[in-house]
């Protein structure tokens, strides 16, 4: 009483102090008129309490008290926020004005009603409930036809579908005139869908208060169809009814709430974990893009990525048992593997309903970029596949590229091609390098390579006696040459004399070898020089070395 009392002094006093600061303002000041207004506000500002209706035997006034109380559980969650708004104002407001000090009387006033009503509810609305729950044995409550609503709700529907239709129509042909009067007729659709709403409201409310009074479990199956209409109508309004709802289920069920609570809180957080994961993030080619959406585009290309290894491990382990090349279990696999990447990725854009059409559009759209930004990448990519058809470059080929670089394929990707030289360097040379350029391939047709071990021998030496020495020595060796093949080759080893040089009789051995050894040309040459430069030491042949005759003219006089 004491606190009402201060109140009611607090609010008096403020609308005293208005009138006596517009008693000072001048009528002919432009914000007179705003003043005046002000002052008016303030002296209506009253504080109300809130009470319920006693000894209602009438259907409808008890429903429409049921909904009183449902709007002011609706505005106990709101006046947090609207005391704080008004405090924020407060703040605002420098009262360096007349006007200015008016607004802040205003504003005090407000926050003061504001506050009072807040602690009120708070103290208080559970009495209230608790009021007019006791009189729900009074009514008699008798359950109306609704299939008439339900009938012009659906006629609504429908209709709200089909001015959707026309605005785009509209909006397509950018004709405001119909525009603007499509959503009108919209809003009014809406509107009236509300109040379909409310009247199906109304009715499984009555449902509800009748399996209340015979304390009927079924209430629990009802109040789902109240949660679903009252979110039709506003979300606000959907949280407090939600909360009435509860309190009274607790007045007739007491202990067993407790079990029918747990599982509303646990479809309570499932709906929110829903409205979260469905929240959209951002549209593409106007669909809108939400959480669920991603996870699921992304577990897609993540189910295909791992089938795609699994395919490329399953090639090469049939690879053995099957007997299939390296080079085309290596096309096999990386082939079904892009394959399924690339039929991975245009599943997960059907999956989350993207147009493909609009994103062949998007793509048309950035062609030019991809032509000047990444020429070189869209060339490598396409020189990828060529070498993987094509196959004049497999992997388990030797290859030389220039001078100095030469080693086996291991790897064809889409990108670039993996080379191990000999040093056991892997280098990494982009897929356009092979398609531009000149590159020998020691191993295309077969691994069968000819080496030619240039000697020299000293003049004098008969050149008859140089090529059968070298040949024998050559057939008694254990040197890893070609003696036999199943190719229509020529492999027979053979000495061909090539020039007489400065110093010495140049001669060439010309040999066939295959595998490793033609992978690995300067061990192999080494190993052929070794044997040459023993059999002509064993024949007393001499190697030259670089020499040069002077001659001289004339002695110069020692004397002079």
């Amino acid at each position: 009483m004491k606190n009402i009392i201060i109140l009611f002094f607090t609010l008096f006093l403020y609308a005293n102090q208005a009138e006596d600061i517009l008693k000072t303002v001048s009528k002919d000041s432009p914000d007179y008129a705003f003043d005046v207004t002000l002052v008016k506000k303030i002296n209506e500002l009253k504080f109300v309490k809130p009470t319920v209706k006693k000894n209602i035997y009438k259907q409808s006034e008890y429903l429409s008290e049921f909904y009183k109380l449902v709007d002011l559980e609706n505005e106990y969650n709101q006046l947090p926020d609207k005391i704080s708004n008004t405090q924020d104002k407060l703040t605002i407001l420098t009262g360096k004005t007349k006007t200015s000090k008016i607004q802040i009387l205003y504003y005090k006033k407000l926050l003061s009603i504001y506050q009072k009503r807040f602690n009120y509810l708070k103290e208080n609305f559970s009495n209230l409930e608790n009021e007019l729950f006791k009189q729900l044995e009074n009514i008699d409550f008798k359950i109306s036809d609704v299939k008439y609503w339900q009938q012009l709700l659906f006629q609504k529907q429908k209709e709200y579908e089909k001015l959707n239709i026309d605005l785009q129509k509209w909006q397509l042909l950018n004709d405001e005139k119909n525009i603007e009067k499509t959503q009108n007729y919209i809003s009014i659709n809406l509107e009236k869908q509300k109040e379909i709403y409310h009247k199906l409201l109304d009715n499984k409310l009555i449902i509800w208060f009748k399996e209340l009074q015979k304390k009927d479990k079924n209430a629990f199956n009802t109040d789902d169809y109240i949660d679903t209409y009252s979110k039709k109508i506003d979300k606000d309004f959907n949280i407090a009814i939600n909360q009435v709802v509860i309190d009274f289920e607790k007045y007739i069920f007491g202990t067993q709430m407790l079990i029918y609570g747990a599982k509303k809180e646990m479809e309570l957080t499932w709906q929110k974990i829903l409205n979260i994961i469905n929240y959209p993030l951002f549209e593409v080619g106007g669909r809108s893009i939400t959480p669920l959406n991603f996870a699921i585009f992304i577990l897609i290309l993540i189910i295909g990525w791992f089938i795609g290894k699994y395919y490329k491990h399953l090639i090469y382990t049939l690879r053995h048992k099957k007997n299939i090349s390296h080079s085309t279990a290596t096309l096999l696999a990386n082939m079904g593997y892009y394959t399924i990447l690339t039929f991975s990725f245009l599943s997960a854009l059907k999956v989350v309903g993207l147009d493909l059409s609009s994103l062949a559009i998007i793509a048309g759209a950035l062609s030019v970029g991809i032509g000047f930004g990444l020429q070189n990448i869209v060339s490598n990519f396409v020189s990828g596949i060529i070498l993987m058809f094509e196959q004049s470059i497999k992997v388990g080929d030797y290859i030389q590229i220039d001078e100095n670089t030469r080693g086996e394929v291991i790897d064809i990707s889409m990108r670039s091609t993996i080379i191990r030289t000999n040093d056991n360097i892997n280098l990494i040379i982009p897929n356009q390098s092979f398609i531009q350029n000149n590159v020998t391939n020691w191993t295309l047709g077969d691994d069968i390579v000819r080496f030619r071990v240039p000697f020299g021998v000293a003049y004098g030496s008969d050149i008859d006696e140089v090529e059968q020495v070298v040949l024998n020595g050559l057939k008694n060796s254990d040197l890893p040459y070609i003696k036999h093949t199943k190719y229509n080759l020529d492999i027979t080893p053979y000495v061909v004399f090539m020039e007489m040089a400065d110093s010495s009789l140049n001669f060439e051995l010309f040999i066939w070898v295959k595998g490793e050894y033609a992978r690995r040309p300067r061990r192999t040459r080494s190993k052929f020089l070794k044997m040459i430069y023993k059999a002509l030491n064993e024949a007393n042949i001499t190697i030259p070395f670089p020499q040069q005759d002077i001659y001289i003219k004339e002695l110069p006089n020692l004397k002079e």
